[in-house]
């Protein structure tokens, strides 16, 4: 069966399965390009590999959901929107090679709301959506448009929302920053609740010079290098392929 299935092009990765931290953290390891969603490529996700049940767990401890930032704390790999503005982790190993193809394929306009945002995180090292919002908005109080503080106008003025979804999901794909960590709001008696609130930075902040090196490859040569590197562990998906999930 398992012949039958790689002549037929699905990608197999034996004995491979996600039924804990640890075990989710060695895939990450293992994999090297890790989506958590399905995507063009079967049986690349996290979703696809976890144990029967154990995609969002029954409880906060229990989970691959759960499991992401344990994963993203011990530096391994980084967690961001890098999949076609889905989630999903890339290894140390590959992340400058990542690195400067995404940046030079998702380059930074002056004057753009992704570039105020850049810059912002930069200058914190790392903020929460939540911090985001009210550096970028103000507080809750301000209603009118043109009483932003004047850093921030560059916020299109009839815009309907006050969301920063996807100039954060450009950084994200552009490689310019990623998800460092996620935070829970927490009870008066300190029980967790509700969803994880995103903390952003850049890889340069998070995994420090002495982790991330740049590539002293061209952009398109990063990239053909990440190929061949994921080639030798799902052999039999074409380049067409890897390029789709990757561009």
């Amino acid at each position: 069966m398992k012949d039958f299935l790689i002549k037929m092009g699905f990608p197999i990765k034996p004995n491979l399965k996600i039924d804990s931290r640890v075990s989710m953290l060695n895939a990450v390891d293992q994999i090297k390009i890790l989506p958590f969603f399905p995507n063009n490529i079967k049986n690349l996700s996290i979703s696809e590999l976890c144990a029967p049940g154990m995609l969002f767990g029954g409880n906060y401890d229990e989970g691959c959901w759960e499991w992401k930032g344990p994963v993203i704390r011990q530096k391994t790999a980084a967690y961001g929107k890098f999949f076609r503005r889905k989630a999903g982790f890339v290894s140390l190993e590959l992340l400058a090679d990542f690195l400067n193809y995404r940046r030079y394929s998702y380059p930074i306009k002056a004057g753009s709301t992704d570039e105020m945002l850049l810059e912002i995180i930069k200058e914190n090292d790392s903020l929460t959506s939540t911090e985001l919002k009210k550096l970028v908005f103000g507080n809750r109080k301000r209603t009118r448009w043109d009483e932003l503080p004047e850093s921030n106008l560059m916020i299109p003025a009839n815009s309907k929302s006050k969301s920063l979804e996807s100039p954060l999901q450009r950084l994200q794909m552009g490689g310019w920053i990623l998800i460092s960590d996620f935070e829970y709001k927490k009870t008066r008696s300190g029980e967790r609740y509700g969803w994880g609130v995103a903390r952003y930075s850049t890889p340069e902040v998070h995994f420090g010079d002495s982790l991330l090196m740049p590539s002293d490859r061209n952009p398109l040569e990063s990239l053909q290098n990440i190929i061949d590197k994921m080639k030798k562990i799902w052999p039999n998906v074409s380049q067409k392929n890897w390029e789709k999930l990757l561009k």
